[in-house]
């Protein structure tokens, strides 16, 4: 329950919106939010953004391990001692935003479980997420700490951006700790950026995208259905006494209850009394198996990889900040309340940008308006990544270059005609993307719009998909009736299809 009195960015700063439509996360300015900043999503999700904030993990990462290995101590702890508290994205546990970064005994400890396990002498630990799985203390809070630090120089470049979309203002020239340098591989010396100021401290900006519950590399998962069945094989090998052959197949076999209760108390600590309760012995139970059979983790992050991290849903988001889920009905009406014509087509494209943003939530993220091409000649009204697990988009960016999806707004009280099309085909390029969607007022024939993108289509010119008010309808109805918008069988896909066939 948020402290009284407790404000949100969004709040604080005066802004319209909520967080359905907002592509960051709408914390409290002075207190935490139960959200973490996952590594291993920043690595499974492709956008030029995400992609340099998990080569700054990684090459910090791996610049440590490179010191460990070759037993530089001094320098892998001096890089370490930088990780500390952070509060400045107001993510975590803590009642108040105090962070929960490394700090010197933890940072130390931290470099004792990995210099001496054997899962890094054999090559295994080899992402930052490994170490929640082993080393006491480090869990999702602790890690994106950990991110936080590391990417802390790509966190205000997002925080500029998204302060200049939203207008939130930011205070000049306040102290920010070192940044990491990937390419130097060193953390720079502290400097000074123009932030937002909030609840007593600067606040960084963090992208709903990127937030997670809990770790992708779930230590208890790993415990319990990787870990634990080790040690059943183990025990049955052994021809251990907690060995008992089942009644009907004479086949040996290990409760899982018994090789837990056995591993637990081996590894307790020396001051537990009760080692079904104590904090890290799961982990020291987790190392040892590693340890000795370092295939567990090469399995465990195979699995991973087959299954990426999917974002988090409108309903994670609104239990885990207190938010109300977004209200689609009321983002529809705010396009339609709108009447055609130019003097009103700003108001347009913020309503269309807002409804898209919470409607195809979470396959397109991180959106733009205005954004700038071919040197600042050319205007796009509205850019969205293509981050899709899937549905339609997964399926489009499988198939078509689709990375970026392109939409261009036309408040038009008019039909539109051929220089709207060629307009938003302008936009397209192979790297880029050739999708885009054409939003517009019913002023049009519609199957004639239809016969005129199969046409651009056909010209191998790139995909359009129209959607006047009624098409936005549609799509509003879809997401309350099925909970997508962005169905294989809704009406983003039977455009498309109607395209190419």
């Amino acid at each position: 329950m948020a402290k009284q009195g407790s404000k949100r960015v969004s709040e604080v700063f005066g802004l319209s919106g909520t967080q359905g439509t907002f592509d960051f996360i709408d914390v409290y300015v002075d207190r935490d939010i139960p959200l973490f900043i996952d590594p291993a999503v920043l690595a499974n999700v492709d956008s030029e953004w995400t992609q340099e904030c998990a080569s700054a993990v990684q090459t910090f990462f791996q610049t440590v391990l490179d010191l460990i290995i070759a037993e530089d101590h001094q320098q892998a702890k001096a890089l370490l001692s930088h990780l500390g508290e952070d509060n400045s994205t107001r993510l975590g546990y803590s009642a108040s935003s105090r962070g929960s970064g490394i700090g010197d005994g933890l940072a130390e400890k931290f470099y004792e479980e990995l210099s001496t396990s054997k899962a890094l002498e054999s090559g295994l630990i080899t992402d930052l997420e490994d170490t929640a799985l082993f080393i006491e203390g480090v869990r999702e809070d602790r890690i994106s700490d950990v991110v936080t630090n590391i990417i802390r120089r790509q966190l205000i470049n997002y925080t500029h951006a998204t302060a200049k979309y939203y207008g939130i203002t930011l205070t000049k020239s306040l102290s920010v700790p070192s940044c990491w340098n990937s390419h130097a591989r060193k953390w720079d010396e502290p400097e000074h950026a123009d932030l937002p100021f909030a609840g007593g401290a600067p606040l960084l900006l963090v992208p709903k995208s990127i937030v997670r519950r809990k770790l992708f590399s779930d230590p208890g998962e790993y415990y319990r259905y990787y870990v634990l069945p080790f040690y059943q094989r183990d025990e049955i090998e052994r021809q251990s006494s907690l060995v008992h052959f089942l009644k009907k197949s004479g086949q040996p076999h290990v409760y899982k209850k018994d090789v837990e209760a056995k591993y637990r108390e081996m590894y307790k600590g020396n001051d537990s009394a009760d080692n079904t309760v104590e904090p890290g012995v799961e982990k020291r139970i987790n190392l040892d198996a590693t340890d000795r059979n370092p295939d567990l983790l090469q399995k465990f992050k195979e699995d991973k990889r087959k299954h990426p991290p999917a974002a988090l849903s409108h309903d994670d988001i609104a239990e885990a900040t207190r938010t109300a889920e977004p209200d689609f009905q009321s983002l529809l009406d705010a396009v339609h309340s709108l009447a055609p014509g130019q003097s009103a087509a700003d108001a347009y494209e913020k309503a269309i940008e807002a409804l898209l943003t919470a409607l195809l939530y979470p396959s397109l993220t991180d959106p733009v308006r205005q954004a700038k091409i071919h040197e600042g000649r050319k205007r796009i009204d509205i850019t969205y990544y293509n981050m899709a697990r899937d549905g339609f988009f997964k399926w489009l960016s499988a198939n078509y270059p689709a990375g970026k999806i392109m939409v261009e707004c036309k408040n038009y009280s008019r039909p539109l005609a051929n220089p709207e099309y060629d307009q938003i085909a302008g936009r397209f390029s192979p790297s880029r993307g050739k999708y885009g969607l054409l939003v517009y007022r019913s002023y049009s024939d519609k199957d004639q719009v239809l016969a005129s993108l199969k046409d651009t289509a056909n010209d191998q010119r790139g995909f359009i998909t129209a959607l006047d008010d009624d098409d936005l309808s549609n799509l509003v109805t879809e997401m309350i009736e099925k909970g997508s918008a962005t169905g294989l069988s809704g009406l983003l896909a039977q455009r498309f299809n109607a395209l190419i066939n």
